[in-house]
């Protein structure tokens, strides 16, 4: 079940709380809250609307990672390096239990991956694309990415790779499957290549 970004944003912020107050303190990670919400705000027009649900469903986490980051830099003063390392610690405190509430989801990917009817059904909706949106060429390499596009709008490309880490994360749930990643669009790749591949017995 999809989610929108600002419930995306209150749900990171609920379950990253004890990482920011670790790293920040009480005070600062109130305000941390309170300033993500602003920033946020500011972004949300500028989220692109799209039809496609795996375009939508990028960006239910982009935006937001980027607020929580923005809001470190410019609003608490962190350091660049420093506020990635939180922000992308929220994000995985959050991710990390979603992916335990939905063993169901775990179970359906494991069935897609494994199964190559449904794999070229995947890759065939991601073929299709819409304009401006994510693109997947036949050999699976992705030839744009409108999260990559969105953040270098915004200033920080550098969000991006920890959104991708996701996958990692998400593929060592499934059993037997392993995640190879060539290059990626944000460090000057001309295309990002991944592949779910088999592993071996």
């Amino acid at each position: 079940m999809s989610s929108s970004p600002s419930e995306r944003l209150a749900q990171i912020l609920r379950e990253g709380r004890f990482v920011a107050i670790r790293e920040l303190g009480e005070e600062c990670a109130a305000e941390l809250h309170t300033r993500a919400k602003e920033r946020y705000l500011a972004l949300e027009a500028t989220i692109p609307q799209f039809r496609s649900s795996m375009d939508r469903k990028l960006f239910e986490l982009g935006p937001p990672v980027l607020a929580i980051y923005q809001a470190l830099l410019h609003d608490l003063g962190v350091d660049r390096e420093p506020a990635l390392r939180l922000a992308e610690d929220m994000l995985l405190a959050f991710y990390r239990k979603q992916l335990h509430r939905s063993p169901l989801l775990g179970a359906a990917m494991d069935i897609v991956f494994r199964l190559k009817p449904a794999r070229r059904l995947l890759m065939k909706g991601m073929l299709a694309g819409e304009p401006g949106g994510f693109r997947v060429d036949r050999a699976s390499e992705v030839r744009e990415c409108p999260l990559v596009t969105f953040a270098r709008r915004h200033g920080v490309p550098e969000v991006v790779p920890m959104i991708c880490r996701l996958d990692d994360l998400k593929v060592k749930e499934l059993h037997g499957i392993g995640l190879h990643r060539a290059g990626t669009l944000v460090t000057g790749a001309e295309r990002r290549g991944s592949r779910h591949v088999m592993a071996k017995k």
